[in-house]
């Protein structure tokens, strides 16, 4: 199949990139490996951030000014700059598509607070925000005509000549490899905090697939080893209990009933007090009985079924215990302003990117709008790019390789329990990886991620079967997850600091003299690595590791 652009990933991002490649008068396919509204972004359910009101001691400026101090130095200004700018016009294009925020009877959105915001400027749908606006962008990709492509998973970027001419796919309905040619490539697949499984809000085919596909063709990351926790999750399970239950006015209280912390601050910092609090042997609750049932209906309606149906607690008279659990990384793929990647014609936006707007930590609610901001950009670049080449011819060496892994996989026999594996990947990663890090730790968590490694000749499929084979589609996650967690680990190691969401107990304190160069164009800059991956080591160890600190 030809197309001239092809769109990996169906959240906020990859949604906006499609719609805006699709207004240019280009074909556009959306890969998405699942159920379109099961993405990140179908869960983002606090809200958007957005200054619409300059009367209420709020503005674009200050939401720039909150956006860097929550970013802890790190921060790419112009960035954030023009997405501040643009995030009134956006709420009101998603408003025009059909979205209904909630707003009063004259029109006016309601906003609430959120974590690390002066104002409040947080535009929402009750606690569900995200899957509104997703079901809304599908609708409107779906009238355009974009081909979604659902059952789709991706495997790797295909090169002619060292440029981009496809990417190979598995066909989750009858496990068979095929390719897919394009002229732009747009990677929008999501973050990776699903390899902590077991303590992550993500769903379970998180696991940085595109990121891991980056990396194989040899494409520039950076910042891998910041990866926010949510503060409020369900002790059980780490299901998500929207931030919007605090911005409401929820308490976080211990068994005594005491209050021990301010509850909206940026994540970061609220995620270590109530570790802490925890490693002095409390226990922590989310207590929103004081608001009311009837602000809790309106308000926090997903928050109470999913506390009632998961741990059997009716939020309007019970406290409901929390924990802290993985929830979005920060690092992903390098990009330029324009969303390109250091490959031609392969752009990336949402979680997977590094656009420098949330540097070493994320505010609540700007996740959605970077998505929507960056999403469009990557869609209307890549359309120009596309617009000005041919198609490549497909390398299907490629093809063959991929389709000979996959026969590995399905014909092997299998010796461990893969669920066991990636649980037990999870489980090293919360406990030395987590919120608080040191080399000790840290160190221990590469030693486990490479004997998982070394234990890739027993991962093969128990059922042999073709159709929807569920084991297979684990196993290709499961090997992108080891991957990218060496990667975290690795860029962990390198950062000898605390900053952000990045807590290292052996060196609490921020280095900027080592970490942060101002100079360059008069703009706080991330920290870089570039890694050369050799596709022949099946260990999928790395030989280089190499330390930039610039923006391009």
């Amino acid at each position: 199949m030809l197309y001239d652009i092809i769109v990996v990933g169906s959240g906020i991002s990859g949604l906006y990139a499609a719609l805006y490649a699709k207004k240019s008068g280009q074909n556009v396919a959306v890969l998405t490996k699942g159920n379109p509204f099961r993405s990140n972004s179908a869960v983002a359910s606090g809200g958007i951030n957005a200054v619409l009101n300059l009367t209420q001691n709020d503005s674009v400026s200050r939401h720039m000014k909150d956006t860097v101090d929550g970013a802890d130095g790190l921060s790419h200004l112009r960035n954030i700059e023009g997405m501040c700018k643009e995030a009134p016009n956006i709420i009101a294009e998603l408003r025009e598509m059909g979205v209904a925020f909630d707003a009063d009877e004259s029109g006016n959105l309601h906003q609430r607070p959120f974590g690390g915001s002066y104002a409040n400027r947080t535009c929402y749908i009750a606690d569900k925000t995200g899957a509104s606006i997703i079901q809304t962008l599908f609708l409107q990709c779906r009238d355009a005509g974009v081909h979604i492509l659902s059952n789709h998973q991706f495997l790797n970027i295909t090169k002619y000549k060292g440029k981009l001419s496809g990417v190979t796919v598995l066909r989750r309905h009858n496990s068979q490899v095929i390719a897919l040619a394009c002229k732009s490539l747009v990677l929008a697949g999501g973050g990776y905090a699903g390899i902590f499984r077991g303590h992550s809000t993500n769903s379970q085919e998180s696991s940085g697939d595109v990121i891991a596909a980056a990396l194989r063709a040899n494409m520039r990351l950076s910042n891998m080893e910041f990866v926010q926790f949510h503060p409020t999750t369900l002790a059980q399970s780490g299901a998500l209990i929207s931030e919007a239950a605090r911005g409401e006015g929820g308490y976080l209280v211990d068994e005594n009933g005491e209050r021990f912390t301010d509850e909206l601050q940026t994540r970061d910092k609220l995620s270590r007090e109530i570790v802490s609090h925890m490693l002095k042997g409390h226990k922590v609750y989310l207590d929103v009985r004081h608001l009311g049932e009837e602000t809790i209906e309106a308000k926090l309606p997903s928050a109470r079924k999913l506390a009632l149906g998961s741990a059997g607690i009716d939020l309007v008279t019970e406290l409901l215990e929390i924990t802290p659990s993985a929830h979005y990384s920060i690092g992903g793929i390098w990009v330029r302003e324009d969303t390109s990647t250091d490959m031609p014609f392969v752009f990336a936006c949402g979680e997977c990117a590094v656009t420098g707007v949330h540097g070493a930590n994320r505010l609540g609610g700007n996740s959605l709008l970077e998505g929507a901001y960056f999403g469009r950009t990557a869609g209307i670049e890549a359309a120009k790019k596309a617009k000005k080449r041919d198609f490549q011819p497909i390398d299907y060496a490629y093809v063959n390789r991929e389709m000979r892994r996959v026969d590995r996989i399905l014909n092997g026999e299998s010796l461990f329990n893969m669920n066991s594996m990636r649980r037990n990947l999870g489980e090293s990663l919360f406990k030395n990886a987590g919120v608080f890090r040191d080399e000790n730790s840290l160190s221990s968590a590469l030693e486990y991620t490479h004997y998982l490694m070394k234990k890739e000749y027993g991962m093969h499929c128990v059922s042999k079967e073709l159709h929807n084979n569920v084991e297979l589609s684990s196993i290709l996650e499961f090997k992108n997850a080891m991957l990218i967690a060496e990667a975290m680990i690795l860029s962990a190691l390198a950062r000898k600091e605390s900053r952000g969401v990045h807590f290292r107990s052996d060196y609490p304190n921020k280095d900027d003299s080592k970490f942060d160069d101002a100079s360059y164009l008069e703009q706080l800059s991330p920290s870089y690595f570039t890694v050369s991956f050799d596709s022949a080591m099946h260990n999928n160890i790395w030989h280089k590791l190499k330390k930039m600190f610039y923006f391009n």
